[in-house]
């Protein structure tokens, strides 16, 4: 029995939905840890696609108990639609009780917070994450518990209406939000609900003390967590091992594996810093053949050669047993590959270790070490086989951060995966 633990690496969109789906294979419980319909996955199976915002990418396997962790936020419309566009086609869903709730007013604030933020915004998806986190952090909040009973709907509301309301009138959004259309649109998820909501942490740790395999599985990326993020560029919740834990109701000392996900090469959406960003043909190269457009928003995504110096923050904070490789096929068939082994401050002192305020950040540029490429002719997935020049690259980056590979994805369908 073994639970492990699925977290990004870099900035998120690193293919964790891939990966998850392939652990998925040995496991009994997939469960979701953190953040809401922000984050997107995309899973290919038999050459169709699947995009989840909100699922576990487990829900794709029948033979799966698939589980919406405490620290996920849940919009129940969201969720209502990917459930009914998967059909059968999935496996058992649970729901945590203690899950917050996106309401109504919560989507209407994150625009509105958005745009009064002008050239500092954030680059959020606009999903109400944020402001409902925020009511979270404010106790007034509504959980998904909340919705079984109706004294308690009423409650909640009375609590969280009357200041979300002022935010609207603040920003000066217009809105028919009352507590008894707000109550009725909260029975009706409870009727479409309620059968899966329940305590999420004892059934994951039934499952645990039952000695099934556990899968936990992060959205986003370590560099815009809360704490340890590009700040204020970061999301509101924590996608690392500790998030991952404290999100799904179990012990950190029950986590036994932590796979670190992350491209060969590296993507930001949104605003902020990003050093080894490639402002060129080569960028633009990466973004095409990569399909480099947010699953959630459908925004470009900024492409860069890969940074060590990120992925050494993301290791000391998460602790990777094993990292998760993918999108190398994107690199193939180049004439030269690149991995940001340093920075240089103003083109003068070294920096070694990523730094915590953006503006010293801003003033850093990439020291780099050129790899050859290699051709994709000479790579047979099915043998397990892949070019020196590919093993060259992956070794340097698996002795630099002293954490071996365990998976090389090299396409979206799970046959396009290497197990070391």
């Amino acid at each position: 029995m073994t639970v492990t633990t699925i977290i990004g690496a870099q900035w998120g969109d690193e293919g964790k939905g891939k990966i998850t789906d392939y652990l998925a294979d040995n496991s009994k419980v997939v469960a979701r840890s953190q953040g809401g319909n922000n984050a997107g996955h995309t899973i290919v199976i038999d050459g169709k696609k699947h995009k989840l915002h909100l699922l576990p990418s487990g829900i794709l396997r029948k033979d799966i108990t698939s589980v919406i962790g405490n620290g996920v936020v849940v919009n129940p419309d969201v969720l209502l639609k990917e459930l009914n566009n998967l059909g059968k086609e999935r496996g058992k869903l649970f729901i945590s009780d203690r899950a917050h709730i996106i309401m109504p007013y919560h989507k209407l604030l994150d625009g509105g917070e958005e745009s009064s933020k002008g050239k500092s915004m954030i680059g959020t998806t606009g999903n109400g994450i944020g402001p409902c986190y925020s009511d979270k952090a404010s106790r007034i909040g509504i959980r998904m518990g909340d919705i079984m009973d109706d004294d308690m709907i009423i409650e909640r509301l009375e609590k969280a209406l009357p200041r979300n309301l002022a935010l609207l009138d603040h920003y000066g959004i217009k809105n028919r939000l009352t507590i008894d259309s707000l109550f009725e649109i909260c029975k009706g998820w409870r009727e479409s609900l309620g059968d899966f909501i329940t305590d999420a942490s004892l059934l994951v740790n039934q499952h645990i003390d039952n000695k099934d395999n556990v899968l936990l599985e992060g959205a986003q990326g370590v560099h815009i967590d809360i704490e340890y993020g590009t700040y204020p560029f970061v999301t509101s919740s924590s996608p690392t091992t500790a998030g991952a834990a404290l999100g799904s109701g179990i012990a950190p000392s029950k986590i036994d594996e932590v796979v670190g996900v992350t491209k060969a090469y590296l993507t930001r959406v949104g605003s902020g810093p990003f050093p080894t960003e490639l402002e060129d043909e080569v960028g633009e190269m990466i973004r095409d053949k990569g399909q480099e457009f947010g699953t959630t928003t459908g925004r470009p995504r900024r492409c860069g050669w890969l940074d060590l110096v990120m992925l050494e923050l993301s290791h000391r904070i998460c602790g990777f047993t094993s990292l998760a490789i993918t999108k190398l096929d994107i690199l193939s068939d180049m004439d030269e590959i690149k991995i940001c082994t340093g920075y240089k401050l103003d083109n003068d002192t070294e920096v070694k270790h990523f730094p915590s305020s953006l503006s010293y950040l801003a003033r850093c540029s990439p020291v780099y070490k050129t790899f050859a490429g290699w051709s994709s002719s000479n790579i047979d997935i099915s043998k397990g086989i892949v070019p020196a020049e590919m093993r060259t690259f992956l070794d340097f980056i698996s002795k630099s951060l002293n954490v071996p590979i365990s998976i090389v994805s090299l396409g979206p369908g799970r046959d396009e995966t290497i197990v070391s």
